[in-house]
């Protein structure tokens, strides 16, 4: 569903993974393959996709009077090597930029690993052993053998708390060995790029923070989220297909507009309203609450998930509702 663009991956906290030589996940857009098989039903959609507000666009410029222009960056974490290299509007606003502000600052060094292994290790494990309780039997299987086609011991899937399971799931296990691997990703490429070039680099939230939102999601949600993502074998290679064609596209806020009946289970937003309250809209408001001293001062690049920006919720209405203009870059 949406936890691998709104999050670091959460799911290589606890166990290693073995090298892998893949460069290409596969799964089918979703979004293709309705247009192609269903033409009145995807146009519809599109007409419904067009109409999402700030819905198409990664790149924004922030305009506050007296200072600097700031930007805002839809980043996703994947490591496909073409959107890791950024594109030139990034490189250039990044370049004219004094101060990152990413979601979070230094994810992958070890005090926020630490951090992240602890808060998992105390709000995420269920030793009692009702990990998959509410399944059926054939969805507890299936949920083991996703988990070991991640490279991750079928015994934890037991062990971990809904929410860590359902987030767990719900990144391609390609996506999650290649991650594993240490290849980088757009976010961390940010960053890195930032930081060789003398920047200041901000974070925007705690590890506390980002992962008190997504822990908050009511278990009912979380196993329908379970539920959803072995529905059938290939989901989230589905999803992560579909994700990274928007992406490409520029077209990330037409994710808002895919219902269920056109576009199959996991992928409509609207049924899962506490998850996108708790880990979307909430997490908007402080984001833009804490990049408003920023903006202030100018000179700013914000690079945060892509799904933060479009939307009657999303950043780029709240800065707009804060008095900066915000225009289109690409």
């Amino acid at each position: 569903m949406i936890a691998r663009r709104l999050l670091p991956a959460l799911a290589l906290l606890m166990v290693p993974f073995a090298a892998v030589a893949q460069t290409n996940c596969g799964g089918v857009d979703l979004v293709a393959k309705a247009k192609a098989e269903h033409p009145e039903k995807y146009a519809a959609f599109e007409q419904a996709a067009r109409a999402v507000p700030n819905g198409e666009g990664l790149l924004w410029r922030i305009e506050a009077k007296g200072v600097p222009a700031s930007y805002l960056f839809g980043t996703m974490h994947t490591t496909e090597a073409d959107l890791v290299a950024l594109s030139e509007p990034v490189k250039a606003a990044l370049a004219e930029a004094n101060t990152v502000a990413v979601e979070l600052a230094d994810a992958n060094g070890a005090a926020a690993q630490a951090q992240m292994v602890a808060y998992v290790t105390q709000n995420g494990v269920d030793l009692s052993g009702g990990g998959l309780a509410g399944l059926t039997p054939d969805q507890a299987e299936l949920v083991k053998k996703r988990l070991g086609e991640a490279g991750m011991p079928a015994s934890v899937a037991t062990m971990l708390k809904p929410w860590f399971l359902a987030i767990t799931l719900d990144i391609s296990s390609c996506e999650l060995k290649k991650m594993g691997d240490g290849m980088p990703t757009i976010d961390a490429t940010v960053e890195k790029t930032a930081r060789d070039a003398g920047k200041q680099v901000i974070g925007l939230e705690t590890v506390t923070e980002q992962l008190d939102a997504v822990s908050k999601i009511s278990d009912d949600t979380a196993r329908r989220m379970i539920r959803d993502s072995v529905a059938k074998p290939t989901s989230s290679d589905e999803i992560q297909a579909t994700t990274l064609a928007l992406y490409r596209a520029r077209r990330v806020g037409w994710y808002y507009a895919m219902k269920e009946d056109l576009f199959g289970e996991g992928v409509e937003l609207s049924s899962y309203a506490d998850f996108v309250d708790e880990v979307v809209d909430r997490r908007n408001r402080l984001m833009a609450e804490r990049s408003k001293p920023l903006i202030d001062k100018g000179g700013v690049l914000i690079a945060v998930g892509a799904l933060h920006l479009p939307g009657p919720k999303g950043l780029v209405e709240l800065l707009r509702q804060q008095g900066y203009d915000v225009t289109l870059v690409w």
